[in-house]
């Protein structure tokens, strides 16, 4: 393995372990009393922030045609509802399990394939269909105490990897996937930070003041790490190794999230969450690493 080889691995593992962080910079903030739109507003403003400062070192314009921001903007509402359902799911389940089950987004995308991409259903993916409802259902709690709140949880976050996985199999074939990298993370964040904005202001009344700088620091490091960063590692990564390898390296996310959770945030391991983690992640190894 050469030194570019080493660096490409390296890149992918900071990248898909940062995002799992997002649990970290994220609960002690909605834990203060701000609401999660605001959140999300200023995570993907930092963030935009950040962008700037990357697309600024590489000298890169900010100009896009109409058409590209009605597509951007529809791309935007994806991940914004993804990041929705995502951190809500934190009130009815460890936010551990809650990114594990995002993670699940694979699965979801080859569904998506199979019904609308007439993509055939190989015996790998049959396999990781029911390693992943298998895990699903370990990890759901829906047979312990409160098992209404966590099928609440279990469904708010199956929808936000539904909304991932559509976020993928559709960009792959719009026109402004040939677009740089840098550009598309930073209007895709923009217009959603927009869009939240506007979903701040109907169903909290507006976006929230920081409040201490406790709150200041979490959330521009939410906005640095698990956003900006995250996103720009994965495009130098996907530079120096086969995107296969960057994807399986992706496990480090749900991973991080599940570590963070026990180590930080005092939530529970149980043999079912070990059980429904090793599921989960046999089932995203199986699909992507069939050819």
């Amino acid at each position: 393995m050469n030194n570019q080889q080493v660096k490409g691995y390296s890149e992918a593992i900071i990248s898909a372990a940062s995002f799992g962080l997002i649990p970290l910079f994220s609960m002690p903030v909605l834990g203060s009393g701000m609401a999660l739109p605001s959140l999300l507003v200023y995570r993907f403003g930092f963030g935009c922030l950040f962008m700037m400062i990357f697309m600024l070192l590489n000298k890169q314009h900010l100009h896009i045609r109409w058409g590209d921001a009605l597509r951007l903007s529809f791309f935007s509402l994806l991940y914004a509802i993804s990041a929705i359902t995502l951190i809500t799911g934190y009130s009815y389940m460890p936010s551990g399990i809650a990114t594990t089950l995002l993670f699940s987004y694979p699965v979801w995308t080859a569904i998506i394939m199979m019904l609308f991409c007439h993509a055939k259903l190989t015996w790998q993916t049959a396999l990781a269909i029911v390693l992943a409802v298998t895990g699903v259902y370990f990890l759901s709690g829906v047979n312990s105490h409160g098992g209404i709140s966590s099928l609440i949880g279990l469904l708010l976050e199956l929808f936000s990897g539904l909304a991932y996985a559509i976020y993928m199999v559709v960009f792959t074939r719009m026109r402004i996937s040939k677009m740089p990298a840098l550009k598309v993370n930073f209007y895709v964040f923009f217009i959603a930070m927009l869009m939240l904005m506007l979903y701040s202001a109907f169903t909290t009344g507006g976006i929230q003041p920081i409040g201490n700088s406790r709150n200041l620091l979490c959330l521009l490091l939410l906005g640095l790490l698990p956003t900006a960063l995250s996103n720009v590692l994965l495009i130098m990564s996907l530079k120096l190794i086969d995107s296969t390898h960057v994807a399986i390296l992706g496990a480090f996310e749900p991973l991080t999230a599940i570590t963070v959770g026990i180590l930080a945030l005092g939530e529970p391991l149980t043999s079912a969450v070990i059980i429904g983690v090793i599921l989960i992640l046999a089932a995203v190894f199986t699909l992507i690493l069939q050819k």
